[in-house]
């Protein structure tokens, strides 16, 4: 292989990598605009879930250990759920800015942003450089992030204060077949990564947001959910009571 083959197969994997992370920011998205659009549903279910689940651990516990402390699990149970409600209203308002920062961008700017990351891509990116420095890796990881965000301005103020640190790499001829088999390498790993995930939450709910007959349909569902965990928690309730002579409190 030769330096003109190798700088083609480069440009070629960037690209690839580039679509990979496209489809990983998709996913993201994905997430947060659910997130955003079903906040109140998602909190409520995730309660009643986390609440079922806790109660479903003591009836159980206390079935299989006589000397379970009830008390000690309640109290768990608690800082557990109090972890629940900071990761949900950190989630939504990551939703919040993220979505704000994508609503302010015009088409153009959207595309123009693409264009420039995929360059970024071409030039900075860990696998496509493949000889880097953990420092690189790190800048690399904090652009990928503004990136993911749509937040245009920091990733530029970020990228101009740091593509410095970016080395120039100079490929010995007999780096070139080593590289492209560590090239091939990665293309297969990320293949299976988009298989494993592709039909997976949250890249499986691009179509939820597309109109208001999906919105109407998805929260409907979602309101199915909450109606069976409600009958789960009031069975699972009174079995509670029945066991521990005391209504579940946390």
């Amino acid at each position: 292989m030769n330096k003109e083959e190798f700088n083609e197969l480069q440009k070629e994997f960037a690209d690839y990598v580039y679509r990979y992370e496209y489809f990983l920011k998709c996913g993201y998205l994905n997430d947060l605009y659910y997130n955003q659009e079903f906040k109140e549903e998602i909190k409520r279910n995730s309660e009643l879930e986390f609440e079922n689940s806790a109660l479903y651990t003591a009836i159980n516990e206390k079935q299989t250990k006589p000397d379970f402390d009830l008390d000690k699990y309640l109290e768990f149970a608690k800082g557990q759920l109090k972890l629940l409600h900071s990761n949900i209203e950190e989630k939504q308002r990551k939703a919040e800015y993220t979505v704000g920062n994508s609503e302010r961008l015009t088409v153009d700017q959207k595309k123009d942003f693409e264009k420039e990351y995929l360059d970024v891509i071409n030039k900075y990116h860990p696998v496509v450089r493949v000889f880097v420095q953990e420092k690189e890796k790190e800048i690399y990881n904090r652009l990928r992030a503004f990136y993911n965000n749509n937040d245009i301005a920091g990733f530029k103020e970020f990228l101009d204060l740091n593509k410095n640190v970016f080395a120039p790499i100079d490929y010995a001829d007999d780096t070139y077949t080593k590289v492209a088999g560590f090239y091939y390498q990665n293309q297969k790993s990320i293949n299976a990564d988009y298989t494993k995930k592709v039909d997976t939450y949250p890249y499986n709910k691009a179509k939820v947001l597309t109109d208001d007959i999906a919105i109407a349909r998805e929260r409907a569902e979602l309101s199915v959910g909450y109606t069976k965990l409600t009958r789960d928690n009031q069975s699972l309730k009174a079995k509670f009571k029945e066991i521990f002579g005391t209504d579940f409190a946390i």
